[in-house]
């Protein structure tokens, strides 16, 4: 997409709003299709789809754009970041987290070891996102039952599904941030190759070095005297792509391999060595211990990945659409203690899925398919928590759409097979899940909806959960799976009101999730090998919560447009047996902020915070609330194009000290401290 026009796009809820030389016009806002969601049911709009959604894209993906997906989407309604220091941070939607939260990169998956451990960075780099998509709640029945929570999609053009009109297109990027000195820079080319082919070549870099906060990180950097920075912090990723497409009138086909590379640090991470010197005595001298025993902990982590996408359009009778899409990546990631090698995790993973889009029969119009994957995983090491394991997922899915006047009714199922085999244990365990939705959509008028879904769904335990048995020391735990445990059963109701048109818009969400058997990370209090533990078992368990946005344009004149706009998320989160707050529950959120638009400025003043969080599971500690004040501004040399883009963004400018309640890495790595981050991008 390009022009003014698509670029401030305010993709929230449903709502949306064309800024025009500074002007919010009524008329073209009513006329104006919403943004679509790629990996919802049939392509989605936010309209259309009952649960709650967002989509960043633009200038406003531009304002939340971070070094990981999770820090990206943190200041979004419904999710926080699980942050392991500045290079690791996988969303957490609802309270949710891990296997429950399927992570994609362009409708596949992200072929990397993120579920395993949140210290695990997830491979989708921010720097290339075009485009990041959030269904919360189980809206799409097409990615995997075991996304309960919510799927997140990044979408980053390496395989071209446009041709260029001018024969290139391109972007280039480039950005410095004061709190770390963090140089990042990116830059892509689309060419045309004749009539239907079309080439793209991009490249990424991030150098970050250890970040800014007021003040001691911990009470250990208190005693040592290390303030103003979060010690291990840094992170040097780089990558690029190659890709091709066909894009005929009868179908497409593409390609792209990419390659990706990243190196960061672990807060507060320390060796083995340390651990069995303190197990059979003490140190005498602690300077010594300090400057012999602890050592730092980083992750050195690379990627190769390949993409295939094929399409035909009515290639038979009954269908509109015949698709295909197939990825395979190698991976590996190494746990270096200092300068040792620590552990090796390795993945060899594929996926592929096959979607068939049938024309209309009897007012139905749907989606059916099947997806595969495979992954094969190996961990080797001293400290190798999860032995060699090999997770095979087939699946059958459907999802159906039927519109009658002012409603719209969507079904859905799916059935998944998933055998996850541990070798070297002689063990294996097969599971097949049945999952099934169904939502309506009630048009009181063009301005106004109201919808209601109902799903139940079946998730397997992955092989973390099952198999896990040993000590991780970049989390800190000893990790213990249990082979004995069940599908988790879920039922899920979500009930929307939406306001889409008009000088104010807004939704409100309300969701509740009540789980059978659901498996959770038991922190018992115990230690083992001077590290906490942590257990996999099953409880039932409930979830309920509220999201509510809104956008109100209070000002419309020539060349000038102001509105305010807010969001506030909440989740409640228990143990049905023991009536206990379950751990790493976010606390309420909530985001505010002044806009103004004018030809050639863009203006922005925000209050983003949270609350306190007491209500915290067994051996859990509280955290207390925070309040961050962030401005931005972004320039454009030429009126009403976004062609050519300067911007300037202030965060935390109050220079306040807050902790991630959902962060394992609360005690020893606050949130950043004041950060000046100066930019420019160029489109042509």
């Amino acid at each position: 997409m390009k022009g003014r026009g698509h670029a401030a796009l305010l993709a929230g809820t449903g709502m949306a709003a064309l800024m025009l030389g500074g002007q919010v016009k009524a008329q073209q806002v009513e006329q104006l299709q919403p943004l679509i969601i790629t990996v919802a049911p049939l392509q989605s709009t936010q309209e259309e789809l009952v649960e709650g959604s967002t989509v960043l894209t633009g200038d406003r993906l531009e304002r939340y754009r971070g070094l990981t997906i999770g820090e990206t989407l943190d200041r979004t309604p419904g999710v926080a970041n699980s942050s392991f220091g500045a290079g690791a941070g996988r969303p957490v939607i609802r309270g949710q987290g891990g296997n429950r939260v399927r992570v994609l990169q362009n409708g596949l998956d992200t072929f990397d070891a993120s579920v395993t451990s949140p210290d695990h960075a997830v491979v989708a780099p921010m720097g290339s996102a075009t485009q990041v998509e959030v269904l919360r709640g189980p809206a799409s029945l097409l990615y995997g039952s075991s996304a309960v929570a919510g799927v997140v999609n990044v979408k980053d053009g390496r395989i071209p599904d446009s041709v260029p009109k001018d024969f290139l297109d391109g972007t280039a990027r480039m950005d410095f941030s004061t709190g770390s000195s963090n140089l990042a820079g990116f830059g892509s080319v689309d060419m045309a190759a004749g009539k239907n082919v079309v080439l793209h070549l991009e490249g990424f870099t991030t150098d970050a070095n250890d970040y800014r906060i007021n003040g001691f990180s911990s009470d250990e950097a208190r005693e040592e005297g290390i303030k103003g920075r979060v010690e291990n912090s840094f992170v040097d990723t780089r990558g690029g792509a190659i890709g091709a497409s066909y894009l005929g009138e009868r179908g497409y086909a593409g390609m792209a391999i990419s390659g990706y590379s990243s190196l960061y640090g672990i807060p507060g991470g320390h060796s083995h060595a340390e651990e069995h010197e303190d197990d059979h005595e003490e140190e005498e001298d602690h300077d010594h211990e300090h400057e012999h025993g602890e050592e730092s902990i980083r992750i050195d982590m690379q990627q190769t990945r390949y993409d295939l996408k094929f399409g035909l359009y009515d290639p038979l009778p009954f269908l509109d659409e015949a698709s295909a899409r197939f990825g395979y990546a190698d991976y590996r990631h190494i746990e270096l203690e200092g300068d040792e090698i620590g552990t090796i995790f390795e993945n060899q993973s594929w996926e592929g899925r096959i979607e068939l889009t049938h024309k209309p029969l009897a007012g139905f119009k749907g989606v059916f398919g099947l997806q595969s994957s495979r992954r094969d995983a190996i961990a080797t090491g001293e400290e190798a928590f999860i032995p060699g394991t090999l997770t095979d997922n087939n699946a059958l899915f459907l999802v159906e759409r039927f519109e009658t006047g002012p409603w719209l009714f969507t079904l859905g199922g799916r059935v998944e097979h998933q055998t996850v085999e541990a070798g070297s244990l002689g063990q294996e365990r097969s599971f097949t899940g049945k999952s099934a939705s169904a939502g309506a959509t009630y048009r009181l008028n063009p301005t106004y909806s109201v919808g209601l879904s109902l799903s139940r769904t079946e998730r397997a335990p992955n092989a973390e959960e099952l198999f896990s048995d040993g000590a991780h020391l970049a989390t800190q735990s000893y990790e213990v799976g249990n082979s004995g445990l069940g599908k988790e059963a879920a039922w899920h109701a979500e009930l929307s009101f939406r306001k889409q048109r008009g000088d104010v818009t807004g939704a409100v969400n309300l969701f509740a999730t009540r789980y059978h058997d659901y498996i959770f990370r038991d922190f018992t209090g115990n230690e083992r090998d001077g590290l906490q533990e942590v257990r996999y078992g099953q409880e039932d368990a409930t979830f309920r919560g509220a999201e509510i946005e809104a956008t109100w344009v209070f000002l419309r004149s020539t060349g000038l447009t102001l509105s305010l706009d807010g969001a506030v998320d909440y989740v409640w989160a228990e143990n049905e047996a023991t009536g206990q707050a379950l751990p790493l529950i976010p606390p309420l959120g909530y985001t505010a902020g002044i806009n103004a638009y004018t030809r050639h400025v863009d203006y922005r003043l925000e209050l983003e915070g949270a609350a306190s969080q007491s209500r915290t599971g067994a051996n859990e500690d509280s955290t207390g609330g925070y309040a961050f004040l962030n401005a931005g501004l972004s320039f454009r040399p030429i009126a009403d194009s976004d062609s050519f883009t300067l911007f300037v963004q202030g965060r935390n400018l109050t220079d306040a000290e807050g902790r991630n309640h959902v962060s394992l890495l609360k005690d020893v790595a606050p949130f950043r401290g004041r950060e000046l981050r100066v930019g420019g991008q160029v489109k042509f």
